[in-house]
């Protein structure tokens, strides 16, 4: 595969991919990717875990390119320098990002998917410009259900004589960290599920509790009413739908006591509640 490395090796540059060094750009940017390439290609000569990058872009462009890449980078994503940067935006499945809230203490995550990161990607990339600071982690597809985290951290530079960005930095594979936090984020999730299934399976045992007996209570006492009264009464057809009505309260009970998940369903206004038919175990047989 060629690699923009070998132009810090090989003078003549036939190995180069990037823009810069064969394009109208300044000398002294030129002097200074030099400088990077070579630095980073002794990086990568050492093996170390870490996939050293520079990437590039122009001040007002979405366009962005890579001037370097690891062989090893080039090999994950099984393609060339020049086609790199779209082979890994249309790999990215999401980007985390992990903010310390000092007031709080707690660290907080946001996740961007892939789509919405091709929508802002001027944006995500203006902020890093402006903080001069990146450090993500990207979930990217390999295919065939395959895939892996890379945490990216890199230095921003601006070379404003030629609205030129250079991030210089590298990627460690993360997959056993990330797939640790996700089983973690499980097991957590697991256990908010239990706790509210317990807290709901009390509830609905009190609630039958209290309504087992009124409601038994008041199909006695149509009984006896109905009984009291001639079979053409039209109290008899009064009676007959409070007897129904009572006995629908006793199958709502029923499915009370059979709740075996945790459901919910919407109720207006954004709030939601108990779907009693999909929690139940009736429903799950």
């Amino acid at each position: 595969m060629a690699n923009s490395v070998n132009i810090g090796d090989n003078q003549d540059g036939s190995s180069y991919c990037g823009q810069i060094l064969t394009g109208d750009y300044s000398g002294s940017l030129k002097e200074r990717l030099k400088e990077d390439l070579a630095t980073m290609a002794a990086f990568d000569r050492l093996g170390s875990p870490a996939i050293p990058y520079i990437s590039a872009w122009k001040d007002q462009q979405k366009v962005m390119w890579y001037e370097f890449a690891s062989e090893n980078f080039l090999e994950i994503m099984n393609c060339t320098c020049n086609v790199l940067s779209e082979a890994f935006r249309n790999s990215i499945v999401d980007r985390r990002i992990y903010k310390y809230q000092a007031i709080s203490e707690d660290i907080q995550k946001e996740v961007v998917s892939g789509q919405a990161l091709k929508d802002q990607r001027k944006i995500i990339r203006d902020e890093g410009t402006r903080s001069r600071h990146v450090e993500a982690v990207y979930k990217i597809s390999l295919g065939a259900e395959k895939f892996l985290w890379f945490k990216d951290q890199a230095v921003i530079e601006e070379f404003e004589a030629d609205n030129i960005f250079l991030s210089k930095g590298c990627l460690t594979v993360v997959t056993k960290e990330m797939e640790a936090e996700a089983a973690r984020e499980r097991a957590e999730q697991e256990r908010l599920q239990r706790e509210k299934l317990q807290g709901v399976l009390e509830m609905a045992g009190a609630v039958c509790h209290e309504l087992n007996q009124p409601v038994m209570a008041i199909t006695g006492y149509a009984d006896i009413i109905s009984m009291s009264v001639s079979e053409n009464d039209p109290l008899q057809e009064k009676l007959a739908k409070l007897k129904g009505q009572a006995l629908r309260v006793g199958t709502i009970t029923q499915k009370l006591m059979q709740i075996a998940k945790y459901r919910t369903k919407d109720y207006g206004k954004g709030e939601k509640i108990i779907d009693i038919d999909a929690s139940s175990r009736q429903e799950t047989e």
